[in-house]
């Protein structure tokens, strides 16, 4: 009987293994219970107990495989330009006030085209829309002064104020389901902001300023509807638009579309050369050889970073490397 209770045990587990393996969070099995070692401590070392603490969703790990590499790259250079792309790792380093000309130039336009865009649409009138909503005001300091923020990228920019959008109105069209409910914007604002902010964490869109849209949404354009989707949405096209202008004319923007890692599928060589490369570092690992001038960590230098040859690091980690230099 015991035996038979130590292999249903032990099935257990290793089918949570495999559950938490497939989530990509084989990190959070750790130690053994008190109290199954109290119940039964035969199975007590095969069964460990899940540190919360340490629970961790990466959904880029699920989106990343499927998802396509940006073609800007393939366009004439004088195009690609203006959507972030460089041939060059790391501009060259400019001065607060050149930054602070460009924020200044490019968040009166983004506000101004947002806000005028808007009020000559007559659907979006015909809802009580308001000029523009309040929360582009902070989206425009993120998306011309900041610019360097993963905040500021245009996946944070715009899914989260979807996200946003919907949740506010959604919280507040159920709250208007009661009448005490109803009467109470400030619980459901202070709801839909959690909600979003839960959201956008776990998807890796993190935005402020999606946080106020949310709280608006509730507490001050309730009467807007779900048509506030499609107004913050064509908000934030309009907004992204104006800053791949200005910010692409002394700076660099995006510094990535989606991820900052990688989406480019390896080919059969690479895949294969990267195996040898491997099982060639771990050869020179276990033969401690060393050779003077060639470095064995990562080496960051004023003016200068210095890798091993077996690291391989994107274009935009290679970005962050070179600023790190610059600044020392």
């Amino acid at each position: 009987m015991a035996i038979g209770q130590n292999l249903h045990l032990s099935f257990l587990l290793e089918w949570w293994r495999a559950v938490l393996r497939a989530l990509g969070l084989s990190g959070l099995v750790a130690g053994s219970t008190e109290a199954m070692s109290a119940q039964n401590p035969q199975s007590a070392s095969m069964l460990q107990r899940i540190d919360f603490s340490r629970l961790h969703v990466d959904i880029d790990a699920f989106l990343n495989p499927y998802l396509p590499p940006p073609p800007w790259r393939h366009l004439p250079r004088p195009i690609s330009r203006f959507f972030g792309y460089r041939k060059t790792l790391a501009p060259k380093p400019l001065g607060n006030l050149v930054i602070a000309f460009w924020s200044l130039i490019g968040v009166f336009c983004g506000v101004l085209v947002v806000a005028e865009v808007s009020e000559h649409i007559p659907s979006f009138q015909a809802h009580h829309a308001p000029i523009i909503v309040a929360s582009f005001g902070a989206a425009a300091v993120l998306e011309f002064s900041a610019i360097e923020s993963p905040f500021a990228q245009p996946r944070n920019a715009v899914l989260s104020q979807i996200v946003a959008s919907f949740v506010g109105v959604a919280i507040g069209k159920l709250f208007a389901l009661n009448e005490n409910a109803h009467s109470m914007p400030q619980v459901g604002g202070a709801l839909a902001c959690a909600i979003t902010t839960a959201i956008m964490t776990i998807t890796n869109t993190v935005h402020p300023p999606a946080g106020a849209t949310a709280l608006l949404a509730v507490t001050q354009s309730y009467d807007v509807g779900w048509y506030l989707i499609l107004i913050m949405l064509l908000g934030c096209v309009l907004m992204q638009a104006v800053a791949l202008v200005i910010n692409n004319i002394q700076r660099r923007f995006p510094i990535y579309w989606w991820t900052p890692q990688s989406l480019e599928r390896p080919k059969p060589d690479d895949t294969e050369s990267a195996r040898e490369a491997k099982e060639g570092s771990v050869a020179s690992v276990q033969t401690n050889d060393t050779f003077p001038g060639v470095p064995t960590h990562i080496v960051i230098e004023k003016g200068s970073v210095m890798l091993p040859d077996n690291v391989t690091v994107t274009e935009q980690e290679m970005v962050v490397l070179k600023r790190i230099s610059e600044r020392l």
